[in-house]
């Protein structure tokens, strides 16, 4: 546990910092105060072991998930269903040190606490207003599907979508960050996830890229066999979810499938997902990760040879260009889309569902006044791109307000009136120029 590596480090570093002084002095040089480098140095280790210890896309430092198998299941819901009871995440041990000591610290977990409570809470109301609508209108109730391309951390997100909105508030009020995790007083969430392509890789008899070679057609049939068997599995009271192969979108029978729920486009950058689809940790790094937590290339992409060379030039414009495209139908089916490769979300994926959270409020009519959905942050995300590719992020702000007043909800919309954007924001003529190349490869691709 972290924990235990906490002590095991400290231990560690209080003996091989008095050694290294004993070294020091014995050569005659002055003696240096190594305990505070040590302690820092510790902590790192601390801070990485934590991380690879913890539940994948979750904010707490140690966490412990059932396995499917002890999972309590509901009635009428076979094995295949996979219904996960996640067990709540269990409450920092404060007497490892890890409390806030200081005011300031105290403060600040206390307005993280509130936000993390505050996320919860909000998809537990927008779970229960979804599930109204739906009623409303004679169907079951929502199934949401992550579209998008491989390495998007759509997965990561829509299980932190999931938790939040299967959330279960405590009847003595108690916050999820206060709680006792131990002794199951407040039991998990209950949710179903499901992953086209894991589920194709557990089905097939042979590896799923050695099928698509052999028979694409196979494959395909395959893939929308597994998306049909998530949408007939009976309705149940809490939210179900589907991860959805990259390529998959692609074939009609499926979209048809996947409109009849919710559908979240995960949009991410064509480099940075080829970067981190190819991406292979070095032998002997001392960091075993795990072939579950990799994020690995599409199918296509695999059968093409391109796995673990970020450097093929060659493989990378080819990559791009398919991926780019495959975006361009994700996003026009998609019913919200969400920017998971900018700062925030990145780190924490609970901040992606929050952001999803108030989108879908927007879209379904049930936001409040002043709240903000994705729509803006995703136009501030690639605005900020768009600025920075041509060395004007100091514009941003007035570039977003220019963008609020004039309706402009993406980059195609500010391209295309560049001549009035750049006088608002107050470009100098070469920085105009500079814009103005960005903006006629946008045009271009667009």
């Amino acid at each position: 546990s972290s924990c235990l590596a906490f002590q095991i480090v400290t231990f560690s570093n209080s003996r091989l910092v008095r050694f290294l002084t004993m070294v020091e002095a014995t050569r005659g040089m002055p003696r240096s105060n190594m305990a505070p480098r040590w302690r820092l140095a510790g902590a790192s280790l601390l801070v990485a072991t934590s991380y690879f210890a913890s539940q994948r896309g979750y904010v707490f430092t140690r966490g412990l998930r059932l396995p499917s198998a002890a999972a309590p299941r509901h009635p009428g819901l076979s094995q295949e269903a996979q219904i996960r009871n996640v067990v709540a995440m269990r409450a920092i041990d404060y007497s490892s040190g890890m409390a806030p000591q200081t005011e300031e610290e105290k403060s600040e977990s206390r307005k993280y606490a509130k936000r993390f409570e505050d996320l919860l809470t909000g998809g537990k109301d927008l779970w229960a207003k979804l599930v109204r609508k739906w009623e409303a209108e004679g169907k079951a109730s929502p199934r949401f599907y992550f579209v998008g391309q491989n390495g998007n951390m759509g997965e990561e997100v829509l299980e932190s979508l999931l938790s939040a909105l299967s959330y279960v508030q405590a009847a003595d009020g108690t916050w999820f960050w206060d709680r006792d995790h131990e002794h199951g007083k407040y039991g998990g969430f209950e949710w179903t996830l499901w992953n086209s392509d894991r589920k194709l890789s557990s089905s097939s008899k042979i590896a799923p890229t050695d099928l698509y070679m052999e028979n694409e057609e196979e494959y395909r049939e395959k893939e929308t066999e597994i998306i049909k068997q998530f949408a007939a599995l009976p309705d149940a009271s809490h939210p179900m979810g589907m991860v959805i192969g990259e390529s998959a979108i692609l074939r009609k029978e499926n979209q048809d499938i996947i409109k009849t729920g919710i559908v979240v486009f995960c949009d991410t950058d064509a480099e940075y997902v080829w970067a981190k689809t190819q991406y292979r940790p070095k032998s002997g790094g001392g960091l075993y990760t795990t072939p579950d937590m990799m994020d690995r290339p599409p199918v296509w992409a695999l059968a093409n040879g391109w796995d673990g060379d970020p450097d093929d030039t060659e493989a990378k414009m080819e990559y791009m260009k398919i991926v780019t495209q495959t975006a361009k139908s994700c996003e026009e089916f998609a019913d919200v889309r969400l920017r998971t490769d900018v700062s925030g979300v990145v780190e924490n994926s609970h901040w992606g569902a929050e952001r999803l959270i108030k989108s879908l409020n927007d879209l379904y009519g049930f936001t409040g006044v002043g709240e903000v959905g994705a729509d803006e942050e995703n136009l501030r995300a690639d605005l900020e791109k768009f600025l920075e590719s041509a060395r004007l992020s100091k514009y941003l702000e007035p570039a977003m307000k220019w963008a609020e007043e004039q309706g402009a909800a993406s980059i195609e919309d500010i391209a295309e009136n560049l001549e009035d954007f750049s006088e608002a924001i107050g470009l100098k003529p070469l920085e105009k120029k500079r814009l103005e190349k960005i903006a006629a490869t946008v045009v271009v691709a667009s």
